[in-house]
């Protein structure tokens, strides 16, 4: 495509570009006696920081036809919008999918007690007789030396 047909709408930014501002730069030139055009556009990049504070000023004031194809202010609004709704995504599936495996082990658990024969109120870990609770480690207490 021709660079003097590129309008903000039919550029394509290219992947990992999305932070700079992409810009057609010209100092537009004629040539007097035939009315050729002398100059030539360009695509010229910039980082956004810099071309806010001096770039794009500088550009006018040196004669300089600018035309912002992408401007990365408009592209982050869009972006995180994208990214939130992304996230919201994701988070609902990832609990939901939380949600089914509890159930299942829970299932699991259930069947597995209800073949052992125990009771559907006790808890895997009891037996009908509780046995004194142990020392997980550490220290020993003075009844047990």
């Amino acid at each position: 495509m021709n660079i003097l047909e590129l309008t903000p709408e039919n550029y394509k930014v290219p992947k990992g570009e999305e932070r700079s501002y992409h810009c057609v730069i010209e100092c537009v030139e004629f040539d007097r006696k035939t009315g050729k055009r002398l100059s030539v556009p360009r695509i010229q990049k910039f980082g956004a920081k810099m071309f806010e504070a001096h770039v794009y000023s500088s550009l006018k004031k040196q004669g300089y036809n600018v035309t912002i194809l992408h401007d990365p202010k408009k592209w982050l609004k869009e972006h995180e919008a994208e990214q939130k709704a992304q996230a919201k995504a994701k988070e609902a599936a990832d609990k939901e999918a939380f949600q089914k495996a509890v159930q299942e082990e829970v299932a699991k658990q259930m069947a597995a007690l209800q073949s052992a024969g125990q009771p559907a109120g006790q808890p895997a870990g009891q037996a009908a007789s509780q046995e004194a609770p142990k020392n997980k480690g550490g220290r020993p207490k003075k009844e047990q030396k």
